[in-house]
């Protein structure tokens, strides 16, 4: 039993080290640093954001340089947005409004709507509640598209991070990007944010838009980018700071578990090549820690601990806490975050617990609204 334990665990950290360094996001940003002017579309759809409608108006207009069109759409607002917005399109001439009588029940038709109305063929998407990292933000995004890439990810973290609440957001929200971004630059793209994406018009018409999963609300990002790499498009990164959002995430555990529930909707429609990568570390860890859990079972009545096969497991766990922070922390300062936030791995079992959890709870009931 000792033996194959121990087997079992180092298997289980050679697949997760070989997976943490593959895809643990390592390379340099594929995208050149390039100010050229490029006609775009900002498009950024909204219900009931009137809380948010001129700080986010004013932080598109301030970009270097200024948008040649913000497209706006609101989704049957019941509160002043619509108003707002209607001020800020007589104020200034690259925006534009559209208003949807009924909506809240799903942000793809809004969008869908907004990508067919657009002026120019290269679209940058954000939300109501996203501020830009910088005045170069959305130059740095729509950089290289159609020229280089089809559809560039981009990445966007809370905006927030008081209390352990908020602490636990910029974790999980960073370890996403990690992968999201690895993956993609690996060769095997499976998701971006709705938050930060951009993407040329004739991609999104070429993958049929969004109809093969009208049904589901959320997979604007996620199952939009696997169509587009299923199809062989150009798919690029954006890790630069420059090019980052931050956006308002939920400021109560009960809502932060209602966005989480929404985003965990698509996975059961995920292709199943990607399906196949994203199992790698989650069957690694389950070597890993359930060999490691033998083996302190078997010996920790050992009187000899010097001879203890403890020793190998501590080891083990040692190692791969090792590799996997030094990955993290790469990826940090790639990003522009202080590198000892790879500390926050260590709530990385309670997230998993978490996940597991919600997505029990999808599969009973699914998200049905977007907001």
């Amino acid at each position: 039993m000792f033996e194959i334990a121990t087997a079992f665990a180092l298997v289980g950290l050679i697949s997760r080290g070989v997976w943490a360094w593959h895809m643990g996001a390592w390379r340099k940003p594929l995208s050149s640093e390039s100010h050229s002017s490029r006609d775009y579309t900002i498009i950024v759809c909204l219900h009931n954001e009137a809380h948010h409608v001129d700080g986010l108006v004013q932080a598109l207009l301030d970009q270097t340089p200024p948008p040649p069109e913000i497209l706006l759409i609101d989704d049957g607002s019941t509160d002043d947005t619509m108003s707002l917005l209607q001020k800020w399109q007589a104020k200034r001439e690259n925006v534009n409004v559209i208003g949807l009588d009924d909506g809240g029940m799903g942000k793809k038709v809004p969008l869908e709507i907004a990508i067919q109305a657009a002026r120019f063929p290269i679209l940058l998407c954000t939300d109501a509640d996203c501020n830009p990292e910088s005045k170069d933000w959305a130059s740095t995004m729509v950089n290289d598209i159609d020229t280089e890439y089809d559809l560039k990810i981009g990445i966007s973290l809370p905006l927030h991070t008081s209390g352990f609440l908020g602490r636990l957001q910029m974790f999980e929200s960073t370890r996403i990007a990690q992968n999201y971004i690895g993956m993609a630059e690996s060769g095997y793209p499976y998701m971006g944010v709705g938050r930060n994406i951009a993407f040329t018009k004739s991609c999104w018409e070429g993958v049929g838009g969004f109809q093969g999963h009208m049904d589901l609300a959320s997979g604007d990002d996620d199952l939009f980018v696997q169509d587009v790499y299923e199809a062989g498009m150009r798919i690029g990164t954006e890790a630069r700071r420059s090019g980052q959002s931050h956006s308002v995430w939920p400021h109560t555990w009960s809502g932060w578990m209602r966005q989480m529930k929404r985003h965990l909707t698509t996975g059961i429609r995920y292709k199943t090549l990607i399906m196949s990568v994203l199992s790698i570390p989650v069957l690694a860890d389950l070597m890993l820690y359930s060999g490691c859990a033998v083996i302190f079972y078997s010996d920790v009545q050992k009187v000899n601990v010097i001879h203890s096969g403890v020793w190998i497991a501590t080891c083990i766990l040692l190692t791969n806490a090792l590799v996997r922070g030094l990955t993290f922390s790469a990826f940090l300062r790639r990003i522009g975050r202080p590198g000892h936030e790879a500390f926050w791995l260590i709530s990385e079992p309670l997230m998993g617990l978490i996940r597991q959890v919600l997505v029990l709870q999808v599969l009973i009931a699914k998200p049905k609204r977007w907001k």
